[in-house]
Parts: structure tokens; sequence; C-alpha cells
């Protein structure tokens, strides 16, 4: 489906530029294609992927996918030459599509350029980044591992292995019932509200390093060892500066669109005209 939005949309870029894109291109540009008199360049391909969505763009960035959209473009061209040589280029049904494709274009046109001046600063993002800091803030965390076993006989045996000596990880591979036995136990970095309350009570509370004694929960009777903690801190705004800018761009951008568009719904006189039901469920 995306690939079919793709060749449609180079057709419809290909038959607008006919005649004007198609013109020398300035030295420093790179062709990449020719077809007959015609030339495809780097520009065009740049051009072209603007105009996509991120994540359509995003296919078509690689190598690969520029290769695979050079190849559409050829197509494209090679489809409009032919329209040319068949006169198409004069017909109605071409220059209604012109027409139609014109509008979007234009449209795009005059929201860019009313977009030139809409920007997002560095001390924009501070005073976001002032006004909210809650949003930028990290929460306390705690990394544990744990032994999960079903009943008291199977801790004993746990706490045993533990008290001789052997290695946490060893004990949790060979008697817990947690996937995490796979890692010794090892659960991760994690927040409050992460755990059942009994375990997050106790993981918070250990002293790194230590082992807790066991804890029952829903999930049957653990072990908690405490392998590091993180105080709550501040994210620094140099680390979140770019995302604040993009972020706050985006919401001037969106702002800016409305009101214009207020704007313009009171300059000019809307009429809509509601079809007939069975013009509409024919």
């Amino acid at each position: 489906m995306k690939r079919k939005f793709l060749c449609v949309f180079i057709t419809l870029m290909v038959l607008f530029s006919w005649g004007t894109s198609f013109a020398a291109e300035p030295e420093e540009d790179v062709i990449v294609a020719k077809i007959e008199n015609e030339v495809i360049t780097e520009k065009e391909i740049d051009k072209l992927l603007d105009n996509l969505d991120p994540q359509m763009g995003a296919m078509y960035r690689t190598p690969e996918g520029r290769a695979a959209l050079i190849e559409e473009m050829i197509n494209a061209r090679l489809f409009a030459i032919k329209g040319t040589e068949e006169g198409l280029d004069k017909s109605q049904e071409f220059l209604d599509e012109i027409e139609r494709f014109k509008k979007h274009a234009l449209m795009k046109v005059t929201v860019d350029k009313m977009m030139e001046n809409v920007v997002a600063s560095d001390e924009d993002a501070k005073k976001f980044y002032d006004e909210n800091p809650t949003q930028f803030t990290q929460p306390e965390q705690v990394r544990a591992s744990h032994i999960l076993v079903a009943d008291e006989a199977e801790m004993e045996k746990v706490q045993s292995e533990l008290k001789e000596g052997v290695a946490f990880e060893e004990v949790a591979k060979k008697y817990s019932t947690c996937p995490s036995k796979e890692n010794g136990g090892d659960l991760g970095f994690f927040g409050k509200g992460q755990m059942v309350p009994e375990f997050e009570a106790v993981a918070f509370e250990l002293e790194i390093g230590k082992i807790s004694e066991p804890v029952k929960t829903q999930f049957g009777i653990h072990v908690i060892r405490l392998d590091a903690k993180n105080t709550e801190s501040k994210i620094p705004l140099e680390e979140v500066m770019d995302q604040l800018k993009a972020y706050l761009l985006n919401q001037k951008r969106t702002e800016a669109y409305q009101e214009a568009l207020v704007q313009l719904k009171e300059k000019y006189k809307i009429e809509r005209i509601t079809p007939a039901p069975e013009a509409i469920n024919p």
C-alpha cells in the first residue's frame, strides 16, 4: 500500500514539475539518472523525501531506499514521456489533474511560508524546562535481584545455601521459579509502583549488597538483594534541549496554523452545501 502511494505521489510530482524542474540544474547538483533528454538529480530526490511523512521517508533514506526511489522516479518519467508523445499533456483530464495538484501545492507553499518565522529558541526551551520541573525529574530507582520459591521448605534450602556462601546468582538459577533466574535473579532497575507493595517496601529499604529476610507476596516467597540505587535526580537541560525545541516548535506551528485558520474563516465566506441523502448513500 505504501509503495502504491509513493508511486502515485512521485507521478504527481513529475506531472506538476513537467517543463520546469527538468531544466538544467546548477553545477553543484548531482545527476543520478538520465531518461532521453531528461535528468533526475540528487536535489529532486531530497525534495521528494522532504515531502514524505517521516515514517515513509525513513524507509527511503537508506542507500537501498534511495536506489528504489530512483527506480520509481524513472518509471514515472517514462510514463510522463509517453503521455507527452501521445499529446495527453494537452488533454482536459491532465489539465484538471494539474489544477487539483496545484491547489494542494499552493496550500503547502503558503503554510510553509507562514511558518518561516515560527521558531523555538533556547530561551523558550529553558522557560518550559523551569516551569515544568516534574516532567524532567528522574524518580528514585533501585536495581534488585531476587529468588522466588513456592513454599517455606524451598526457602529454607535457599537460605541454607546462601549462608554457606554459595553465590546468589547460582542459588537463583538452581531454585528460583521466576524467569529472571536465567540472569541470576536480576530484575534490573525499577521505580516505585512497579512491583507489588510487599516486595517494593523491602527493596527500597535495603542497603546495597544486603540480602533480605523472606518476603511473602501473591507470587510466593522471595529473598531480595539490593544491587544498586539511584536517588531522585533532575535530567540536565542540555540532555533534553533538542527534544524540547522540537516539541515547542511543533506546538507553536500548530498554534500558528489554527490562528491563521480562524482569521481566514472570518475573512472569506464559506458556504457548506449538505448533499441530499440519496447522494451520500446511492
